[in-house]
């Protein structure tokens, strides 16, 4: 009978998020009632250890939501001053081969905007330029949803990554390392994946001898962002170093006959990028400030708590820290004081424009900031109250040894439901981790496999599919999106499985 309760809230938002077409916000907030009904009446959670949890997940949405809100800030102040029309056409300008632009486009840029803000914004970018370059409709917003995932973990300056580390307390380093092995399958894999997307065998087959060589030197390279710790870098700095590598690697087999005239407006490309080699060189900075300086931060500590069922949550302290030099927010809001300044000097400014951008990051950070209160909310009752620890221990027992398997499907399922990887990994995080001791096995690997699962996942979220047609006018057209990407998603999550399986078992 309780495993079926601590399964109704997840059921109740699943159904809401399918059939009734609810929003995130909106459905995570009646599956968080139903969470608290079940905690309350059920599993013997009291007051006090309501108010903990409500504590701890407010403290998680403060933590990411400035990291969304900044975020959105700095992209619709470049995109409204007219810096990524700049970066966009040299783009164009940069590469001739159409094939080589569609996976260029498609594979790498989308992964630089999702390293920087992520949350749509690389699919409403990216896929409208392609089809503007000629290219397919369809297929050229499914490349775009494709080849932004494998970014999406560290992407957001690292959102969905502290997250998971937060719910599961396992270590920075810890769950680094899985997260690169993973990383590394999704990006070779979404890479192969657009391939076929542009011409079947065939694309595949042209595309091995851009994919691979850049792809493993990607791998190198995220490799020691993550040993440095730099990981809100860790997506931003790994494809803009695959778009240079790529870049290079096309001028090197096709050299052009004529020299190529950079293009710019009231603004030049490199004014146009200053704001994110900013982000970049700050992150670097951070890194060698003294420690007294580095620590300045604010946390938040909270005592242990017991359920009438005996279930016991253990104290926490230096709870969802934030670091003055070392959030991503920081970076990102230094990165947008430069570009303030860049568009004084160069004079484009104009207060209608900075005025917009204000309001267009307030009506998407607002959603945004709500959805993680519900889910965030309803993940941590759902773990006080014994909910999750129960439900993870069932699916265990059931599955044994085997469950590494199917471990990725829960994180590709957790963004499909609830339109991000961040979600699904308050939803389905500590319910991975849980499982992981139950087996016995390493925490970080499988919540590495739950977090990655769940970035390739997003390329199928409904609302981002819906948003990607909308911006691309195809409207009513989802089901074809569908078609195109599932099977590719379901591949790269069986391939994890397998991974994650022999990982599991070293």
């Amino acid at each position: 009978m309780l495993i079926l309760l601590s399964l109704l809230p997840i059921l109740c938002l699943l159904v809401l998020l399918i059939f009734v077409k609810m929003s995130v916000a909106k459905a995570g907030a009646i599956s968080l009632v139903v969470a608290l009904g079940i905690a309350l009446l059920f599993f013997g959670m009291n007051a006090f250890g309501l108010l903990i949890s409500v504590g701890k997940a407010l403290s998680l949405a403060l933590f990411v939501s400035l990291i969304v809100w900044a975020a959105l800030l700095l992209y619709h102040l470049v995109d409204g001053f007219k810096a990524i029309d700049v970066i966009n056409k040299n783009f164009v300008i940069l590469v001739e081969d159409k094939f080589v632009e569609f996976l260029m486009l498609s594979w790498m840029l989308t992964a630089v905007f999702q390293g920087m803000a992520g949350f749509g914004v690389p699919v409403v970018i990216v896929a409208p330029i392609l089809i503007a370059l000629g290219f397919d409709k369809v297929k050229s917003l499914a490349a775009a949803l494709l080849g932004h995932s494998w970014a999406v973990t560290f992407g957001s300056m690292g959102a969905a990554f502290f997250i998971i580390q937060m719910l599961t307390g396992i270590p920075y380093e810890e769950l680094g390392f899985p997260m690169w092995i993973f990383n590394t399958i999704i990006h070779f894999g979404t890479g192969i994946g657009i391939c076929w997307l542009y011409d079947g065998l065939k694309g595949i087959k042209k595309g091995l001898s851009y994919v691979v060589p850049v792809s493993a030197v990607m791998t190198v390279v995220q490799f020691f962002i993550i040993r440095l710790g730099l990981f809100s870098l860790a997506s931003l700095l790994t494809a803009v170093v695959g778009l240079a590598v790529m870049l290079v690697l096309y001028k090197l087999r096709s050299p052009s006959k004529t020299k190529a005239t950079l293009y710019a407006s009231n603004l030049n490309l490199f004014q146009s990028v200053l704001p994110y080699v900013v982000i970049l060189v700050l992150a670097m900075l951070f890194q060698f400030l003294p420690d007294a300086l580095r620590n300045i931060s604010i946390s938040f500590a909270f005592p242990g708590t017991e359920t009438a069922l005996g279930y016991v949550v253990a104290p926490e302290s230096g709870y969802a820290r934030i670091r003055l030099f070392g959030h991503p927010a920081v970076l990102l809001l230094a990165a947008s004081a430069v570009a303030l300044i860049v568009y004084r000097r160069a004079g484009v400014w104009d207060s209608v424009v900075f005025k917009d951008a204000l309001k267009k990051t307030v009506k998407k950070g607002i959603p945004a900031t709500l959805a993680l209160l519900a889910l965030g909310n309803m993940s941590l009752i759902m773990m006080d109250s014994g909910m999750t620890h129960l439900l993870s221990y069932s699916v265990a027992d059931l599955t044994g040894r085997f469950y590494p398997f199917v471990a990725p499907f829960f994180g590709v399922l957790g963004s499909f439901l609830t339109g991000n990887n961040t979600n699904s990994n308050i939803l389905f995080g500590n319910f991975q981790y849980t499982i992981a001791m139950r087996l016995d096995v390493s925490g970080a690997v499988m919540a590495a496999a739950q977090s990655l699962a769940g970035s390739i996942g997003v390329a199928i979220g409904p609302t981002l599919i819906l948003m990607g047609a909308l911006a691309s006018k195809l409207e009513g057209q989802e089901s074809l999106i569908y078609r195109k990407l599932t099977g590719i998603v379901l591949i790269i999550a069986l391939v994890m499985g397998v991974v994650n399986f022999i990982m599991l078992s070293l």
